[in-house]
């Protein structure tokens, strides 16, 4: 029984990994160019971008080769490329935050700066999720309130946090890639994170809950696999008193911790933590003590840190709305997910906005719902979630720079005037280079049937080999999870791909070096013979 629902999980997860390949496959033209969102930018075609995604296994071969003989020198020379482009952006593309991000930074300059007497917008008391973003800052930055002097120093601040956590999650998922596949597939990883430029100098500047949420759910995720990986059936527990030990008390704490702080800045990525969960009791399920210890520790972690943000919100003079009229019922958000191609706009704000009380709101945009849904039928939904796919992951994105056009030190009409020109020059080249690396991690996923099934006989839960597929598993749930709930239930916009892009570069990574491995081997074997 075991066996056959871990076979129907699998299967179930490859088949959604290649349907999200043949969506991507079909999201644009094939031979002529392309035009992004509102005819902003102008990309290639399919077979351009396929002739990119070759060049970049050409040099994902190079670096497997080299892993050999020059494994130390080639990690530090690709650290350092990735280093100089991370923080060379907060000089060349220094991007300032725009519509709620700017809000909330604001917002939390506000906080500083009238600190004890702080007070806090009106639009917090009716855009609540806000807030944990905002109070999350403002720890962060309180220690140094004082040379906090004006918004620019804030947003700077919030950017070299951005930078600097960016880079401490690569390294924790590279550093995973090194434990469980080893140093090639740790390099190949390193080198797909260098032609991410939208990643590297974009993103994570603008300090919002998803920057700042994506490297703690990273780091989180990359200690709780890890613990997993380590630990082995025939070593388990037989009491809860035995479960933690001095090999992994730390990793279970630092797991626990950053889970919650994802969690608590972003809610939606605890998604990503019942995927994990349920895998785990499938696939790993001898370990389901430790996996409860690790549940409780999350539990308290995330406790503590919403105690913490309420005795905060008291501190701040934070202004609970307990007016019902003010609040915006969940069905707006599933509106939104299937009204207009799963995009927000003026035609849902329309929708949302007729009515001032909340019952008759609730009961409209309702009726909208369940109307819209009628009219698209079975064929018109699964068209929508085709698209949604292709907004997120399709060759036409522009990973969101079209909205990201703002930069910092804006009373400096010379500096603006660079960074626009350096934002014309560059934009193009950012967006190709990350489609490269997105599309090449994409091809990967038509190994995943080879890789995922390929079991052999006698093969124990304890082997290497299991472990590892379990961690593809692991991985790709994390995925597709976060990605599915964008594409059945939320809105979707071009650059909300950066929460599961870290992790579907993990799986193009070490699928290619894998295959670009075996296909080696096979050579010099030929060769050989």
């Amino acid at each position: 029984m075991l066996t056959k629902s871990r076979h129907v999980i699998v299967g179930m997860l490859t088949t959604i990994a290649l349907l999200m390949l043949f969506c991507v496959l079909v999201s644009g033209h094939l031979v002529t160019a392309n035009t992004t969102f509102n005819d902003r930018f102008t990309v290639f075609s399919l077979l351009a971008y396929l002739g990119l995604a070759i060049g970049l296994l050409g040099l994902t071969t190079l670096v497997v080769k080299l892993t050999d003989h020059y494994d130390e020198l080639l990690k530090k020379f690709l650290w350092t490329l990735i280093t100089l482009v991370a923080v060379g952006a907060l000089f060349i593309q220094p991007y300032a935050p725009v519509y709620d991000s700017m809000g909330v930074n604001g917002q939390v300059y506000d906080l500083l700066h009238q600190y004890p007497a702080s007070q806090w917008s009106p639009y917090f008391s009716v855009f609540p999720n806000n807030v944990p973003i905002s109070i999350f800052m403002f720890w962060l930055d309180f220690p140094f309130r004082h040379i906090l002097k004006t918004l620019d120093d804030v947003i700077l601040l919030h950017a070299v946090y951005g930078q600097v956590l960016m880079l401490i999650s690569i390294y924790q998922l590279t550093k995973l890639a090194d434990i469980v596949f080893g140093a090639k597939a740790r390099n190949v990883l390193l080198l797909f994170y260098v032609f991410v430029p939208t990643y590297l100098m974009q993103f994570t500047q603008i300090g919002y809950s998803d920057t700042f949420a994506l490297p703690f759910l990273v780091a989180g995720v990359r200690y709780l696999v890890e613990i997993f990986y380590q630990v082995k059936s025939g070593e388990k527990a037989t009491s809860f008193a035995k479960v933690i030990n001095r090999q992994n008390w730390r990793q279970v704490l630092l797991a626990a911790v950053c889970l919650a702080i994802a969690l608590f800045l972003r809610p939606n990525t605890v998604v990503a933590l019942i995927a994990i969960v349920v895998l785990l009791l499938l696939f790993l399920w001898r370990e389901w003590r430790l996996l409860l210890v690790l549940l409780a520790a999350l539990t308290i972690c995330s406790f503590t840190l919403k105690q913490a943000a309420t005795i905060t919100q008291e501190k701040t003079h934070y202004q609970v709305s307990n007016d019902k009229n003010t609040k915006m019922p969940i069905e707006s958000w599933f509106l939104t997910a299937y009204y207009v191609g799963g995009r927000s706009g003026d035609e849902i704000n329309t929708i949302t906005n007729k009515y001032t009380n909340y019952d008759q709101r609730q009961a409209y945009i309702r009726e909208k719902l369940v109307g819209k849904l009628k009219q698209l039928g079975v064929i018109g939904v699964l068209t929508t979630w085709r698209d949604k796919t292709n907004v997120l992951f399709g060759i036409k994105s522009d990973f969101g720079m079209q909205y990201f056009n703002q930069f910092r030190n804006g009373q400096d009409s010379k500096l603006q005037a660079q960074y626009r020109t350096n934002y014309d020059n560059l934009t193009p080249i950012m967006i190709h280079s990350t489609m490269m690396v997105t599309l090449t991690s994409f091809l990967s996923f038509a190994w995943l049937p080879f890789y995922l099934f390929n079991k052999r006989q006698n093969e124990s839960d304890d082997s290497s080999t299991y472990r590892q597929r379990v961690t593809i598993i692991l991985i790709l749930g994390i995925f597709e999870s976060l990605s599915l709930f964008y594409i059945l239930l939320w809105e979707v916009q071009e650059h909300y791909i950066y929460m599961m892009f870290p992790f579907l570069m993990f799986i193009g990574a070490i699928l290619w070096t894998q295959v670009i491995n075996n296909l080696l081997k096979k050579i010099v074997k030929k060769l050989g013979s």
